[in-house]
């Protein structure tokens, strides 16, 4: 096999390094992974090749493009003899677009209008309209919050629950929703705290983005606070690393790794920037979150006070009529003051340098490593440290850096697999050694290149491949290309799949009109640090919001949305598996859910449809036009049940149940 002759330069190098911060074990081991991830085929300098701008193809049928993307996909099919399928028609277009933007169906009006709109722009047209609607931001932001392993709990070994991480979840709604350009979205995740703000209101809403770093899991009973610290570093590094780069940089905690370019002193580089970083107030059991306070400077003192008396009011000492006349004074401060502001969030912490930690044991330490920016990440550029500060926010502004070649692509990759069912790099996850290779690469590029171009618009790049032919395609493809790229790596038609967990509960909600659209806030009730309620769950799960807004258990979670393959909150994740297993039909056949959703139902179409109502339900439900043996199918139904609103429920059970009104075609 040939190799390279700069890589196998570079492996030498490598190979001779390996023993310097390993045992012999480890050194035979780290020296064998290093030689033979090459040889398998493990090949990343893709990823860290800077970002091309590569000319579109030229093809045989370029009238069919209608983006410059298309050009690229349009390459890779006719190089292989076939044709991309057929244009949707309007009426599965306008159900794909509400879909994919908002996570909820259109409704019948929506449809009738967009089917009547014979502009030559009405697509472009829907497409804005969708993306300007707050609906966009609870539908996208869930994307990102899989990525964030966003949760209100902390599950592990204490599953204390995050009474402010609420802030977090309704930051990434909010920065969704305003379009906010992804690399200062990287940026406030990161270091927000060390940004300089011109008021309060700017403060507040960088400082609520370091949610990103703190909702991870941590063990907080650890009877080790060295030990806690660094896996809670380990955390946020990997989540980092995954999130925005597309790399598992975890694997360099004990060796260097096996197959990517990341060495164990690389990872202690970077792990001083987040020692350098305090997370918990006290890393002893039972471990405490930081918290930033950004109360009003004129109600922190009143706050402030009222925690001082309540103090003295749970004291064992002081007398009844003294706790009388406390509760007075409590309840006096209280009047008219608001919550306090408290975002959960890390902080700086006093600065430190590591040393590799020898097989990842850090009582067996070898030589001291200043923080740092792996090299292989900046092409040997240096990123300058402060003295006085973690690193966190050159470490960000960095990873925001238009010079990285991996950030916009990962994030591009990502947009990609969201819309159309699969990545353009197949784990979106790991662009690494161990994660698949992209499919079309210069397409990838070319994405990169327009996002950064775009000064790193999200809502552009969805107008960019919303607009293009390829999203158009049918899903019924012909037959020979179906059997020859099952998989559809070729993207020569539409992904035919099921929606989500939240799009399944949020769109039989909806259509039984019971869905409540308030934003914000939260459903927890609990002070900081204490535990969360797990009873509460079926609470939760009956209160008819958005399904983003329902509280994130790690330790549990709710029935529906585990049948449907909701993210596990544990660990970042941007490719939710989708699978078909029996308790799915069994939760729609039998849930509380689906119960009440079909008899409120059954009530809307007989207060709206005075005859034929099966084939409004159908309408309703399914966006289409019943066919005429549907609607007697229907009917007879309904006139041999006995009971008109029984049978209605029935029915809705059954639409609400079915293929067509849980996939997205």
């Amino acid at each position: 096999m040939v190799i390279k002759i700069n890589k196998l330069i570079r492996l030498i190098d490598r190979i001779l390094k390996c023993s310097k911060n390993t045992g012999v074990f480890g050194r035979i081991i780290s020296c064998l992974g290093l030689l033979i991830g090459p040889l398998l085929g493990a090949e990343t300098d893709w990823a860290y090749a800077p970002v091309k701008n590569p000319e579109p193809p030229e093809v045989d049928t370029a009238d069919w493009s209608r983006e410059e993307m298309d050009f690229f996909v349009l390459a890779g099919i006719e190089k292989r003899d076939y044709l991309p399928t057929k244009p949707a028609a309007k009426r599965t277009l306008i159900r794909r677009a509400y879909l994919d933007l908002h996570g909820l169906p259109p409704s019948t009006g929506q449809i009738e209008a967009f089917l009547k709109d014979e502009r030559p722009d009405a697509w472009a047209r829907l497409i804005d309209e969708l993306l300007k609607s707050p609906r966009y931001g609870e539908r996208w932001g869930r994307h990102w919050l899989d990525v964030a392993r966003y949760a209100d709990t902390n599950g592990m070994d204490e599953d204390i629950a995050h009474p402010s991480a609420w802030r977090y979840r309704d930051y990434v709604i909010r920065s969704f929703n305003k379009d906010k350009p992804f690399d200062r979205f990287i940026v406030e995740q990161l270091a927000g705290d060390l940004l300089p703000a011109k008021d309060l209101a700017q403060k507040r809403e960088q400082t609520v983005g370091l949610g990103f770093l703190s909702v991870g899991p941590k063990m907080l009973a650890c009877d080790d606070p060295d030990k806690m610290r660094r896996d809670i570093v380990d955390e946020q590094m990997d989540t980092m690393g995954r999130a925005f780069l597309g790399m598992t940089i975890g694997c360099a905690r004990c060796h260097d790794h096996k197959i990517d370019p990341i060495s164990i002193k690389d990872y202690y580089g970077l792990a001083g920037i987040f020692m350098s970083t305090k997370t918990l107030t006290k890393y002893s059991v039972v471990a405490e979150f930081h918290e930033h306070d950004l109360t009003e400077e004129a109600y922190q003192k009143r706050w402030q006070e009222v925690s001082r008396l309540e103090g003295e009011q749970k004291k064992k000492e002081t007398p009844k009529d003294k706790k009388n006349k406390l509760t007075e004074e409590i309840t006096a401060l209280k009047k008219g003051l608001p919550a306090p502001f408290r975002v959960m969030g890390v902080t700086e912490y006093p600065t430190q340098d590591v040393k590799v930690h020898l097989r990842g044991d850090y009582l067996t330490l070898g030589e001291e490593v200043p923080r740092g920016v792996p090299a292989i990440w900046t092409e040997g550029k240096k990123v300058a440290m402060p003295e006085k500060q973690s690193g966190r926010l050159e470490l960000a502004r960095w990873i925001a850096s238009a010079e990285n070649p991996l950030t916009a692509r990962v994030i591009v990759n990502r947009l990609w697999r969201w819309h159309f069912g699969r990545g353009i790099v197949p784990t979106p996850d790991n662009f690494g050694g161990l994660g698949e290779k992209p499919t079309h690469p210069k397409l990838l590029d070319h994405l990169a290149r327009k996002f950064v171009e775009s000064g790193w618009s999200v809502k552009s790049m969805h107008r960019l491949m919303m607009n293009s032919a390829t999203y158009r395609q049918s899903a019924e493809a012909d037959l020979a290309l179906v059997e020859y790229d099952p998989e559809n790596k070729l993207f020569a038609r539409w992904q035919r799949r099921r929606v989500e967990s939240e799009v399944v509960r949020d769109s039989i909600l909806m259509k039984a009109n019971r869905l409540d659209l308030d934003m914000g806030g939260s459903m927890l009730v609990v002070q900081p640090n204490k535990y969360a309620n797990q009873g509460k769950l079926t609470e939760h799960s009956m209160v008819p919001r958005r399904t983003v807004y329902l509280p994130v258990y790690r330790s549990s979670g709710y029935d529906g949305q585990k049948a449907f393959d909701t993210a596990d909150p544990a660990v970042s994740n941007g490719n939710r598996r989708t699978s078909t297993v029996a308790g799915q039909a069994l939760f729609l056949m039998n849930s509380e859910l689906m119960h009440a959703s079909s008899k409120a139902l059954a009530e809307l179409v007989i207060s709206k449809a005075t005859n034929n109502r099966p084939a409004w339900m159908i309408e309703h439900v399914l966006g289409r036009d019943p066919t005429k043996d549907e609607s007697d199918r229907g009917n007879t139904f309904v006139e041999n049940y006995g009971d008109e609103k029984g049978a209605l429920a029935a029915f809705a059970r059954v639409l609400l149940s079915s293929n067509e009104f849980l996939y997205m075609d």
